[in-house]
């Protein structure tokens, strides 16, 4: 009995460890399986107008369609500089004169960045994101037509 008693408890703490075990420098690799990509739709007001002119002020309306995907971000610039930005894929915001370095024409950009879609690490953690990328020549002359 006494020699049965240590071998019982060994088997028993035996049977509680773990059969498997992870240590910090190994590397375990999973090749990530993509879902459908991102299906971007963007609407703005300014996709009707012809060279739109900022006199006082313009207002850019947007409305952003995304499907087999996540919104992040819009930003929109004009010369390099940010006259907006916003987490919300439906909006409006105003452009000024004294937002353009030019008193001509300048381009207008909008940024939207949504998830890729790819089941990545980053992907999944939303630290990978891909940019859909649009550009509107506007006239900020303040003359006369």
């Amino acid at each position: 009995m006494k020699r049965a008693c240590p071998v019982l408890v060994s088997c028993m703490v035996l049977c509680l460890l773990s059969a498997c075990y992870f240590t910090d420098n190994s590397l375990y690799e999973v090749d990530p399986v993509a879902g459908d990509p991102p299906e971007v739709s963007v609407i703005t007001n300014l996709d009707t107008m012809d060279l739109p002119r900022v006199n006082d002020s313009l207002q850019v309306i947007y409305d952003l369609s995304l499907e087999n995907g996540e919104f992040f971000f819009m930003e929109a610039l004009v010369t390099e500089g940010t006259v907006h930005a916003s987490n919300s894929a439906l909006g409006s915001f105003w452009i000024y004169p004294f937002q353009s370095q030019s008193n001509d024409i300048d381009t207008l950009i909008l940024e939207f960045y949504h998830s890729s879609n790819t089941n990545t690490l980053a992907d999944i953690t939303g630290y990978e994101a891909r940019i859909t990328r649009l550009k509107y020549a506007i006239d900020f002359n303040q003359g006369p037509p």
